[in-house]
């Protein structure tokens, strides 16, 4: 039965990974962590980030020439991740939870309540750099990046596939960061890569997800990634509240 949940958290996470290009990890990690502990979970969910996220690439590459500011906010993303160890670990997780929580729920507002809000390249020419930096070191610190990288994509007002592959680029250079950092501190047991190329099973709901977001509107698209993210601004401050 725990197995089951744990592939049926999986495979509902590929789905939604799919239509969005977010909520993998979101959906299964916490599932995950439930039977099996934070640690191990994470490590698991690794090789599924790194391959569902070259598999979206892939499937969207010949958009990437659409994604603007994307070689700044992985330049900069890169670095971040690199110290974000260093960086950030004096603050409180749950600090930072309720910080990015707000920041999502703040930009819903402005999103419901400005239907032709968006961020204009003169803006975002400044704020990419920093906002990659930021992302990066969080994910170094915290593991957390999707709900600021997320958002930040979301403001552009991409066209879905543009709107996936830019998200799905950031996530894989992350995760790939990532896989190198745990394995330079030996938590890649013989069982845990088992397990990992296990949990690639389920992944192959991903096209299905892609193909049900092909017949969606913009519009909609935008508002089911709007609700990812109020999704996400929830789970962060319940368990930054009330989290063990």
């Amino acid at each position: 039965m725990d197995l089951a949940i744990i592939v049926a958290a999986i495979a509902l996470g590929a789905f939604v990974k799919g239509v969005t290009g977010a909520g993998l990890p979101l959906i299964a990690i916490p599932v995950m962590t439930m039977f099996l502990g934070v640690e191990h979970a994470v490590v698991i969910m690794t090789i599924p980030g790194v391959v569902s996220n070259a598999w979206l690439v892939w499937i969207h590459r010949r958009h990437l020439p659409e994604a603007r500011d994307l070689r700044t906010l992985v330049g900069t993303g890169i670095v971040g991740a690199a110290a974000g160890t260093w960086l950030l670990k004096s603050l409180d997780p749950r600090f930072l939870s309720l910080v990015l929580a707000a920041l999502i729920v703040g930009y819903a507002a402005v999103f419901v309540t400005r239907p032709g809000f968006r961020l204009r390249p003169g803006l975002t020419r400044y704020l990419s750099g920093p906002v990659g930096g930021v992302a990066g070191a969080l994910q170094g610190a915290t593991g957390i990046s999707g709900p600021l990288v997320s958002t930040y994509l979301h403001g552009y007002r991409f066209e879905r596939a543009v709107y996936v592959v830019a998200g799905a680029t950031l996530y894989l250079v992350f995760s790939v960061t990532q896989v190198f950092s745990l394995a330079g501190l030996g938590l890649y047991y013989l069982e845990r890569v088992w397990e990992g190329l296990l949990a690639l099973l389920p992944l192959v709901l991903i096209p299905l997800g892609n193909r049900v977001a092909g017949r969606l509107s913009r519009r909609a698209f935008e508002y089911i990634v709007l609700v990812l993210l109020l999704l996400m601004a929830a789970a962060m401050t319940y368990e930054a509240l009330f989290g063990g």
